[in-house]
């Protein structure tokens, strides 16, 4: 293989990053050789017939100094153009100058210096200081870590507030609070090099799983924000590499330096950031390019869920929800695809261990009514 088209990417956790998979396929599409991490047996990335080899490396939840050392060992020994991490977790253990942007602290306080608007947000130095006042707080609430150790939880209440995070009392580190907003939720994909924004793609979400406060399970690709994305690119400065910008309404919720599992949505509409990145680091010229709009994309497996849920809670009517499955021409997918199976494939064995391990565990502690 040239060294200068092998790419490595690392997620460093489950083996179930969307994100990897998109990647893997664009760049071998491109011309590039994807190799993946892998922390276990299963990877949807390791599956793809378009990945290019697997390295053993240790968890980073469990073991982020053994990671880290891992990727820079594999680096190292295998000269590779880049490395794309595909979860913050990886991100922060190799030590990437991405710190400030994944903190929301810090990252609110920059977006707000760069024209953007940030949530209206308390701030609590531990899970436990959180439960202490959640008598006082207005809500509903959304309540999430400064960095992303877990998933952010809604509260209707504080009795809800207190079961959701009841078992994080003891774990260090700052929590956020702030409203739930009802806003539409949109997002941006990009590329920013040397502080120009070289690819771009506008979409406007219509289900998250899981909900709600889940990731994009369907979009649509819309019109351009110049002013937004001029935002954005001051939020990033200093910045080389792929972006996901997520926002409700005028707020900015979240920010992602790194690749995303809305990919898939930017490759269908015409762009392709990651491909692009490598082009540049290997000083290629890159024409800048945004998205075509209209372009719809669907994580079946996260829509699916999403609308069961929806009209378990009797928000979405079943007609409506089969109507809103009802396969769209030219639609982009996530790791489903049939010249591609091996991601759906591993993601079943997945599923099926986990039902496995459920029964398991009901099986060792049954649930006994009366004495």
């Amino acid at each position: 293989m040239d060294a200068d088209r092998r790419v490595l990417i690392s997620e460093g956790g489950s083996g179930e990053s969307r994100a990897a998979v998109a990647a893997v396929r664009a760049l071998a599409m491109a011309g590039y050789h994807p190799t993946v991490t892998v922390c276990g047996d299963l990877s949807l990335a390791g599956a793809s017939r378009y990945c290019a080899g697997h390295v053993p490396v240790p968890p980073v939840a469990s073991d982020p100094c053994g990671y880290a050392e891992a990727v820079r060992a594999e680096l190292a020994r295998g000269r590779y153009l880049a490395l794309l991490p595909a979860s913050d977790p990886a991100l922060l253990a190799l030590g990437v100058p991405v710190r400030h942007l994944l903190d929301k602290v810090a990252c609110a306080a920059a977006a707000e210096r760069a024209g953007l608007r940030a949530p209206p947000s308390r701030i609590f130095s531990s899970a436990a200081e959180l439960l202490d006042a959640a008598a006082e707080l207005e809500y509903p609430v959304v309540a999430k870590p400064d960095t992303k150790r877990f998933m952010a939880v809604r509260a209707d209440s504080a009795a809800a507030l207190r079961t959701a995070m009841r078992a994080r009392a003891d774990e260090p580190g700052r929590i956020i609070v702030q409203p739930y907003l009802r806003t539409a939720l949109h997002g941006v994909l990009g590329l920013v090099w040397h502080g120009e924004l070289v690819q771009s793609m506008h979409m406007r979400y219509h289900r998250l799983w899981p909900l709600p406060c889940g990731t994009v399970a369907s979009a649509s690709t819309v019109a351009p924000d110049p002013e937004l994305e001029s935002r954005l690119v001051r939020l990033l400065e200093g910045y080389d590499g792929v972006f996901h910008a997520d926002l409700a309404g005028p707020y900015l919720l979240d920010l992602n330096p790194r690749i995303h599992a809305t990919l898939p949505l930017a490759l269908a509409s015409g762009i392709d950031p990651v491909t692009a990145y490598c082009d540049l680091l290997r000083g290629e010229a890159v024409a800048r390019a945004r998205a075509r709009a209209d372009v719809f994309f669907r994580w079946i497996e996260g829509d699916l869920r999403s609308l069961l849920h929806d009209v378990g809670a009797g928000r979405v009517g079943a007609m409506a929800a089969i109507r809103a499955l009802t396969p769209r021409r030219g639609a982009a997918h996530s790791y489903e695809s049939w010249r591609d199976p091996g991601p759906l494939l591993t993601r079943v064995r997945f599923a099926m261990r986990r039902r496995r391990a459920r029964r398991a565990a009901a099986v060792e502690h049954p649930i006994t009514v009366g004495g």
